[in-house]
């Protein structure tokens, strides 16, 4: 092989070992940056789902005893505190926020549904089975009520979740009502 060609060929080599090594860099980086950025919003995340750590859990209802309503009743002013604590969500975008509000909010009535359809029979239960269908119905369409053309994606979304909010916790606030009742019965 002639000088001239195994220099020009040292060269090509020399260059392509270059540009291999840049595009390594740089993927390097990139991926250590999303890597960083993964790692931190699981942070987040995990910051965010303590405060549900607070509540109980479906399996610690199994017992049910005597203040069930007053045990019910600490946990919804629990949601209400975790509501207004500005420091819980200070992570989040505000539809985020409300999202996560709704979703405790929502589990929450679950729970009050589950401990009160245990308790009652026959006709009682259909009765709130029915009730509680149509309140699920009915919150679907109030909340899409807050839809609008004059209002942008987000502020529809935060609406949204405010009305859905808002019925939700009246549900709520209903169905300890009911259990009260039901053990002064």
């Amino acid at each position: 092989m002639p000088r001239k060609q195994f220099m020009a060929y040292l060269k090509i080599l020399l260059l392509l070992f270059l540009f291999l090594s840049l595009v390594s860099f740089g993927l390097h980086r990139h991926w250590k940056n999303a890597l960083k950025s993964y790692e931190e919003n699981r942070n987040s995340r995990e910051e965010v789902q303590e405060p549900l750590s607070l509540l109980p859990s479906e399996e610690d209802e199994e017992e049910p005893d005597s203040d069930s309503y007053l045990r019910f009743q600490n946990e919804f002013q629990l949601l209400n505190q975790i509501e207004e604590d500005e420091s819980w969500q200070k992570n989040l975008s505000l539809r985020r926020r409300y999202e996560k509000i709704g979703e405790l909010y929502d589990k929450e009535m679950q729970r009050l549904v589950s401990y009160y359809s245990r308790n009652i029979t026959g006709n009682e239960r259909e009765n709130f089975f029915a009730e509680q269908s149509v309140f699920l119905s009915q919150r679907s369409m109030e909340s899409k009520k807050e839809l609008s053309m004059e209002k942008t994606g987000v502020e529809e979304n935060i609406d949204y979740l405010k009305k859905y909010i808002q019925l939700t916790k009246a549900r709520c606030s209903v169905l300890l009502e009911k259990i009260f009742e039901d053990q002064d019965g």
